[in-house]
């Protein structure tokens, strides 16, 4: 007797295992969806920023009589700011102002004494 008792609750263990799995895949299925929708949604609104980015230089290339090289120039010397031409503006570790100690750049303010570091708009967090 015991050993059908036994084999009854293994059965058990492995069908309430393969429910749990069954569940986890779902959600798997429903987060990748999710996932998905949101790099649809991001992929838009890069596309507008883009376009729009591209008519406002048109706007003050021809406003300013300005070149696409003017632009170019301006391009590298922002990319370079960091230090490397890799197409981004990435900021290193700052220094604060106020109490000289060392701050991740994802952090505008010192998180030590809490004094603004990094008052750029085009900050990314």
């Amino acid at each position: 007797m015991i050993g059908t008792f036994a084999f009854t609750g293994l059965a058990l263990q492995q069908s309430m295992a393969s429910r749990a799995a069954s569940r986890d895949s779902i959600d798997a299925k429903h987060q990748a969806r999710q996932a998905k929708a949101q790099i649809r949604v991001l992929e838009d609104n890069l596309a507008k920023a883009l376009m729009i980015n591209e008519a406002l230089w048109e706007i003050i290339r021809d406003k300013l009589n300005l070149t696409d090289e003017d632009l170019h120039n301006k391009l590298y010397e922002v990319d370079m700011r960091d230090g490397q031409l890799d197409g981004k503006n990435q900021r290193s570790v700052a220094e604060c102002p106020k109490c000289q100690r060392k701050n991740s750049p994802r952090h505008s303010a010192c998180i030590y004494c809490g004094e603004v570091i990094d008052q750029s708009v085009f900050g990314m967090e």
